[in-house]
Protein backbone atom coordinates (compact mmCIF):
# COMPACT_ATOMS: atom_id res chain seq x y z
CA UNK A 1 0.00 0.00 0.00
CA UNK A 2 1.21 3.48 -0.74
CA UNK A 3 0.37 4.72 2.79
CA UNK A 4 2.65 2.08 4.24
CA UNK A 5 5.42 2.99 1.79
CA UNK A 6 5.03 6.69 2.66
CA UNK A 7 5.34 5.87 6.35
CA UNK A 8 8.50 3.91 5.75
CA UNK A 9 10.04 6.72 3.69
CA UNK A 10 9.17 9.32 6.34
CA UNK A 11 10.52 7.12 9.12
CA UNK A 12 13.81 6.68 7.24
CA UNK A 13 14.08 10.43 6.62
CA UNK A 14 13.25 11.13 10.27
CA UNK A 15 15.85 8.64 11.48
CA UNK A 16 18.50 10.15 9.20
CA UNK A 17 17.71 13.67 10.43
CA UNK A 18 17.70 12.52 14.07
CA UNK A 19 21.03 10.73 13.58
CA UNK A 20 22.53 13.81 11.89
CA UNK A 21 21.33 16.07 14.68
CA UNK A 22 22.58 13.69 17.36
CA UNK A 23 26.00 13.39 15.73
CA UNK A 24 26.21 17.19 15.40
CA UNK A 25 25.46 17.62 19.09
CA UNK A 26 28.00 14.92 19.93
CA UNK A 27 30.61 16.66 17.75
CA UNK A 28 29.91 20.04 19.35
CA UNK A 29 30.19 18.58 22.84
CA UNK A 30 33.66 17.26 22.04
CA UNK A 31 32.72 13.64 21.60
CA UNK A 32 35.03 13.28 18.60
CA UNK A 33 37.86 15.20 20.23
CA UNK A 34 38.35 18.86 21.07
CA UNK A 35 40.22 19.62 17.81
CA UNK A 36 37.19 18.68 15.74
CA UNK A 37 34.71 20.40 18.04
CA UNK A 38 36.73 23.66 17.82
CA UNK A 39 36.51 23.80 14.01
CA UNK A 40 34.09 26.33 12.57
CA UNK A 41 31.17 24.75 10.77
CA UNK A 42 30.11 28.01 9.09
CA UNK A 43 32.15 30.71 7.38
CA UNK A 44 33.54 33.72 9.27
CA UNK A 45 30.61 36.01 8.42
CA UNK A 46 28.08 33.69 10.05
CA UNK A 47 30.38 33.18 13.03
CA UNK A 48 30.72 36.96 13.43
CA UNK A 49 26.92 37.43 13.31
CA UNK A 50 26.55 34.66 15.87
CA UNK A 51 29.08 36.25 18.21
CA UNK A 52 27.53 39.71 17.87
CA UNK A 53 24.03 38.31 18.51
CA UNK A 54 24.95 36.86 21.91
CA UNK A 55 22.04 35.16 23.66
CA UNK A 56 19.63 36.18 20.87
CA UNK A 57 21.52 33.95 18.42
CA UNK A 58 21.14 31.01 20.73
CA UNK A 59 17.46 31.76 21.38
CA UNK A 60 16.75 32.00 17.64
CA UNK A 61 18.37 28.65 16.90
CA UNK A 62 16.54 27.01 19.81
CA UNK A 63 13.20 28.45 18.60
CA UNK A 64 13.79 27.23 15.04
CA UNK A 65 14.80 23.80 16.32
CA UNK A 66 11.77 23.62 18.62
CA UNK A 67 9.36 24.51 15.81
CA UNK A 68 11.00 21.97 13.50
CA UNK A 69 10.90 19.27 16.18
CA UNK A 70 7.22 19.87 16.99
CA UNK A 71 6.26 19.99 13.32
CA UNK A 72 8.18 16.80 12.59
CA UNK A 73 6.68 15.01 15.59
CA UNK A 74 3.13 15.98 14.58
CA UNK A 75 3.68 14.90 10.97
CA UNK A 76 5.25 11.64 12.09
CA UNK A 77 2.38 10.93 14.50
CA UNK A 78 -0.19 11.53 11.74
CA UNK A 79 1.63 9.16 9.39
CA UNK A 80 2.22 6.43 11.96
CA UNK A 81 -1.31 6.51 13.32
CA UNK A 82 -3.15 3.50 11.96
CA UNK A 83 -6.39 3.72 10.02
CA UNK A 84 -6.27 7.50 9.58
CA UNK A 85 -6.90 7.95 13.29
CA UNK A 86 -10.20 6.06 13.24
CA UNK A 87 -10.82 3.76 16.16
CA UNK A 88 -11.88 0.21 15.49
CA UNK A 89 -15.34 -0.91 16.51
CA UNK A 90 -15.25 -2.24 20.04
CA UNK A 91 -17.27 -5.24 21.18
CA UNK A 92 -20.95 -4.40 21.61
CA UNK A 93 -24.19 -5.97 22.75
CA UNK A 94 -27.60 -6.05 21.10
CA UNK A 95 -30.29 -4.76 23.42
CA UNK A 96 -32.43 -7.30 25.27
CA UNK A 97 -35.44 -8.66 23.43
CA UNK A 98 -38.95 -7.51 24.31
CA UNK A 99 -39.52 -10.64 26.39
CA UNK A 100 -36.47 -9.68 28.51
CA UNK A 101 -34.57 -12.91 27.87
CA UNK A 102 -31.17 -11.19 27.84
CA UNK A 103 -28.77 -9.53 25.47
CA UNK A 104 -26.35 -10.84 22.86
CA UNK A 105 -22.69 -9.85 23.00
CA UNK A 106 -20.84 -9.47 19.71
CA UNK A 107 -17.10 -9.48 19.17
CA UNK A 108 -16.42 -6.89 16.47
CA UNK A 109 -13.26 -8.69 15.38
CA UNK A 110 -15.36 -11.81 14.68
CA UNK A 111 -17.64 -9.77 12.41
CA UNK A 112 -14.62 -8.43 10.49
CA UNK A 113 -13.08 -11.90 10.15
CA UNK A 114 -16.43 -13.34 9.10
CA UNK A 115 -16.79 -10.73 6.38
CA UNK A 116 -13.20 -11.42 5.27
CA UNK A 117 -13.96 -15.15 5.00
CA UNK A 118 -17.16 -14.42 3.07
CA UNK A 119 -15.34 -12.11 0.64
CA UNK A 120 -12.57 -14.68 0.13
CA UNK A 121 -15.22 -17.18 -1.03
CA UNK A 122 -15.75 -15.02 -4.11
CA UNK A 123 -13.99 -16.91 -6.94
CA UNK A 124 -11.71 -14.10 -8.16
CA UNK A 125 -10.72 -12.81 -4.70
CA UNK A 126 -7.37 -14.16 -3.54
CA UNK A 127 -7.29 -12.37 -0.18
CA UNK A 128 -9.45 -9.92 1.76
CA UNK A 129 -8.61 -7.62 4.67
CA UNK A 130 -11.51 -5.91 6.45
CA UNK A 131 -11.58 -3.24 9.13
CA UNK A 132 -14.68 -2.01 10.95
CA UNK A 133 -14.46 1.51 12.38
CA UNK A 134 -16.62 3.78 14.48
CA UNK A 135 -19.15 2.91 17.18
CA UNK A 136 -22.11 0.58 16.86
CA UNK A 137 -24.53 1.08 15.04
CA UNK A 138 -22.77 3.72 12.87
CA UNK A 139 -20.05 1.45 11.54
CA UNK A 140 -17.74 2.26 8.64
CA UNK A 141 -16.13 -0.56 6.68
CA UNK A 142 -12.82 -0.44 4.84
CA UNK A 143 -11.70 -3.47 2.88
CA UNK A 144 -8.80 -4.36 0.63
CA UNK A 145 -9.39 -7.12 -1.91
CA UNK A 146 -6.58 -8.83 -3.79
CA UNK A 147 -8.21 -10.00 -7.03
CA UNK A 148 -7.14 -11.72 -10.22
CA UNK A 149 -6.16 -9.25 -12.91
CA UNK A 150 -8.78 -10.64 -15.30
CA UNK A 151 -11.71 -10.15 -12.89
CA UNK A 152 -15.05 -8.85 -14.15
CA UNK A 153 -15.58 -5.80 -11.93
CA UNK A 154 -19.35 -5.68 -12.51
CA UNK A 155 -19.72 -9.25 -11.26
CA UNK A 156 -17.35 -8.55 -8.37
CA UNK A 157 -19.44 -5.56 -7.29
CA UNK A 158 -22.57 -7.69 -7.13
CA UNK A 159 -20.80 -10.43 -5.16
CA UNK A 160 -19.39 -7.91 -2.66
CA UNK A 161 -22.88 -6.42 -2.28
CA UNK A 162 -24.25 -9.89 -1.51
CA UNK A 163 -21.58 -10.35 1.19
CA UNK A 164 -22.50 -7.01 2.76
CA UNK A 165 -26.20 -7.91 2.60
CA UNK A 166 -25.43 -11.21 4.35
CA UNK A 167 -23.64 -9.26 7.10
CA UNK A 168 -26.62 -6.95 7.39
CA UNK A 169 -29.08 -9.82 7.71
CA UNK A 170 -27.06 -11.98 10.13
CA UNK A 171 -25.57 -9.27 12.33
CA UNK A 172 -28.30 -6.64 11.91
CA UNK A 173 -25.56 -4.25 10.89
CA UNK A 174 -25.35 -2.35 7.61
CA UNK A 175 -21.98 -0.55 7.40
CA UNK A 176 -21.98 2.91 5.86
CA UNK A 177 -19.85 4.19 4.26
CA UNK A 178 -18.11 1.21 2.70
CA UNK A 179 -14.69 1.76 1.12
CA UNK A 180 -13.33 -1.09 -1.00
CA UNK A 181 -9.81 -0.97 -2.42
CA UNK A 182 -9.12 -3.47 -5.20
CA UNK A 183 -5.55 -4.62 -5.80
CA UNK A 184 -4.92 -6.59 -8.95
CA UNK A 185 -2.71 -9.67 -8.78
CA UNK A 186 -1.60 -11.89 -11.63
CA UNK A 187 -4.22 -14.57 -12.24
CA UNK A 188 -1.70 -16.96 -13.76
CA UNK A 189 2.09 -17.06 -13.96
CA UNK A 190 3.44 -14.67 -16.60
CA UNK A 191 4.46 -16.26 -19.86
CA UNK A 192 8.16 -16.66 -20.46
CA UNK A 193 9.55 -16.13 -23.94
CA UNK A 194 12.48 -18.37 -24.73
Amino acid sequence: MSDRRNRRILVVIGLLLAAGGGLSCFLGAGGFGSARSDRAVFDTTVVRWWNEGGWMSFATVVAIGFVAAVTGTVLMAWQLRRNDGRSRVSNFAYPAAADGRGETSVRAAALAHGLEADLERIPDVQKAMVGLFGAYPEVETRAVLDVDDDVDLDTLTGQVERSLSALASTAQLRPAPVQITVRFKAASPPRQLA
